[in-house]
């Protein structure tokens, strides 16, 4: 028999509907606290979310935050000055270092023209600089934009860089077969001299950078959108200029001569940069080098642009679909989950397990039109468990006036819930895959029969562990649809039921104990905007961060026929004598409740005893009835925490059974509604 409590499910749809706006018909509860008749800041919605509760010294690769910090900060809004903008992106880039696990980030290297460039009022490099010298524990990431360059601020006379120059000699464009220039892009077969030139200038930019650092840059990104492009048989077979360089590589087959010159150009370039003794350790990456099934280089010669990664290739393709209803497909330059589909195969099959996607969930000026957070969440964290391992989070500030940022940082948060998930998976992220199909092709969209439901699976190479992730997506932001959905998979010859909720549901399941042992890593996580999310911490226990080894995880699930149903599953763990748990609280998360904090255990035992809580210093046992029946013990937490984030530790004096940890204000169990 599970406990009552685990059954509140109407709730969440009751809340949906009630929350409409009667103007747009949106759910005003996924838009920040107050929308759209109340402002809250950027910085200050940051600060206030709950946090992404990462397994503490996880090696995961920071996020990168390709949203620039400046417009974050409110640039280009009319009531905002540059000077209070640049010290807002400060504010905001060292929240985002701090809580949110992304890389120190400064925009566009390319435009570190000179020494002038750090001393500029209206430039925000010396801050960028600053932050980055403050913080050497945290790594630096910039961008490059090859075709940004600007010659005569670095001592050039020509005004753009060679790749764009359209008064080079004819012999240097595409030309058909009579040599008539047919494109003015810089052809394949063009002299080396020319990127090589480009790069230099690029090099420049870098050591203007390079002398104002006191630490290493841990990552360079290029733009990577710079021509000659993904041209056509058609377009270059006539060429005798590509034809002779064809022949002179022994390429039988243009598609692959294109992506090795490709390949070659773009090394020529960086060379002339990633030589710098200081970037010895330094990756670079290319924006949108990868597998896709439209207009994309080939893998296998296209990847060894980048460096490698840990060992790996990480491809990078562009995951913005945008608006709700092109979650699954894509439309035009609006890639949705069938583009990743597609192109993860071909990586996976080279051997590329893992991949760092550029993720955006739209921009458009009216913040209605784009993918709201619970629907984003569910896609991103079936984009972790499909081998991303970090996003470089985007967002795009096209032109005037620009969206306000309040409307849109809650898209730096979501990566972070997303990956985070994954700090509590990771032997399987690491030393797993996607499943094989019979002819041993990845199966990166896992079978279900539900066409709203998306389901990604991943399994242990030497172990029964899978990881699943199942969300369910609307096709627009007005849809009225139930918050979660069960759905049938099957892993192994063995059909399940499992839960698909908007903002995903993400689940471990182990196939070798017996009984199986299965349980959600992220139960906490709501469809909601994160200002709406619930104050009070609430710890699944069989997810701690840390442990004692040897903890029993048992499962309640209903056995009873096919499928196995995990629908309304639970799992607890078992402690024996001197066992215990860890999670890690965020003080800030403390502060975030108001008047007493309670430590508040779900628990049972067959006889009574006692146990032990600690928290940065502070230490109370506690006592346990011996009825065997669940029950909630309240113990009051005497000490303000000194530290900004410490372990909570729960040691059992005896056998103990634990199904929850929750931290919040009162003497009262958890407001488990919707949970």
């Amino acid at each position: 028999m599970l406990p009552k409590h685990y059954f509140s499910f109407a709730f969440l749809l009751f809340i949906t509907v009630a929350n409409c706006s009667s103007q747009t018909g949106i759910d005003t509860l996924e838009f920040q606290s107050g929308y759209p008749l109340r402002s809250v800041s950027a910085l200050q919605q940051l600060e206030s979310f709950p946090s992404p509760r990462y397994v503490p010294g996880n090696d995961l690769i920071h996020l990168f935050n390709w949203m620039n910090p400046l417009y974050m900060g409110g640039n280009g809004q009319k009531e905002i000055k540059k000077k209070d903008a640049i010290e807002a992106a400060f504010k905001i880039q060292e929240e985002l270092i701090l809580h949110w696990n992304y890389f120190l980030f400064i925009p566009n290297a390319t435009y570190a023209f000179d020494a002038k460039s750090f001393s500029d009022p209206n430039s925000p490099f010396s801050s960028y600089v600053k932050l980055a010298n403050k913080h050497p524990e945290v790594p630096l990431g910039t961008t490059v934009f090859w075709m940004q360059l600007q010659p005569e601020k670095l001592g050039y006379k020509k005004k753009r860089p060679n790749i764009l120059l359209q008064d080079l000699p004819d012999r240097f464009y595409v030309k058909d077969k009579t040599g008539t220039v047919i494109k003015k892009r810089v052809n394949f077969a063009a002299p080396d001299s020319l990127f090589a030139e480009d790069g230099q200038m690029q090099a420049k930019c870098l050591r203007n950078l390079l002398d104002h650092l006191t630490r290493p840059i841990d990552l360079i990104n290029e733009n990577g959108e710079e021509p000659p492009g993904n041209m056509s048989e058609s377009d270059v077979s006539g060429d005798k200029d590509m034809i002779a360089d064809k022949k002179k590589l022994g390429i039988d087959n243009w598609n692959t001569y294109i992506a090795v010159k490709k390949q070659h150009i773009r090394n020529v370039y960086s060379s002339q940069f990633m030589s710098f003794p200081e970037l010895k350790k330094t990756w670079f990456t290319v924006y949108a080098v990868e597998g896709g099934p439209i207009n994309r280089f080939d893998w296998n010669a296209s990847k060894k642009t980048c460096s490698q990664i840990k060992g790996n290739y990480y491809s990078t393709p562009d995951f913005y679909p945008r608006h709700p209803n092109n979650w699954k497909l894509w439309q035009g330059a609006w890639h949705g989950w069938k583009w990743i589909n597609d192109g993860r195969m071909k990586e996976i099959k080279s051997g590329d397990r893992f991949f760092s996607p550029f993720v955006a969930a739209g921009w458009d000026t009216n913040p209605e039109k784009d993918i709201r957070p619970g629907q984003w969440l569910g896609l991103l964290k079936c984009l972790s468990v499909v081998g991303a391992e970090f996003y470089y989070v985007a967002y795009f500030n096209l032109r005037p006036p620009f969206t306000k940022p309040e409307n849109y940082v809650w898209q730096a948060a979501i990566p972070a819930y997303a990956q985070a998930v994954t700090t509590h998976y990771k032997d399987v992220f690491r030393d797993g895959n996607v499943l094989m199909d019979e002819k041993g092709n990845p199966v990166v969209t896992y079978p279900v029969n539900d066409k709203d439901v998306l389901v990604a699976v991943r399994k242990h190479d030497q172990k029964q562990e899978y990881i699943i992730a199942a969300t369910l997506q609307p096709s627009s932001n007005t849809e009225r649809s139930a918050p979660d959905k069960p759905v049938e998979i099957k892993i192994d010859g063995e059909t399940i039921r499992i839960k698909a909720r908007r903002q995903g549901s993400v689940y471990f399941f182990d196939k070798s104990a017996k009984p199986y042992v299965f349980y959600q890593l992220d139960r906490w996580h709501q469809y909601e905007h994160p200002s709406r999310w619930r104050t009070e911490m609430i710890f699944e226990a069989e997810v701690p961060d840390t442990s004692s080894s040897g903890i029993t995880i048992s499962t309640i699930y209903d056995k009873a026929g096919t499928p196995l149903n995990f629908t309304y599953s639970e799992s607890v763990v078992i402690l024996q004598k001197e066992q215990w748990l860890g999670y890690m609280i965020d003080k800030r998360d403390l502060e975030h409740n108001a008047g007493d904090v309670y430590i508040k255990l779900f628990v049972r035992s067959k006889n009574k005893q006692n146990g032990t809580l600690e928290l940065d210093g502070w230490k109370k046992d506690f006592t346990v009835t011996g009825d065997n029946k669940w029950q909630w013990v309240f113990i009051k937490l005497e000490k303000t925490m000194s530290a900004k984030a410490a372990l909570l530790k729960l040691t059992s004096q005896a056998e103990l059974e634990i199904d929850k940890v929750a931290v919040g204000s009162g003497m009262n169990p958890p407001d488990l509604k919707g949970y």
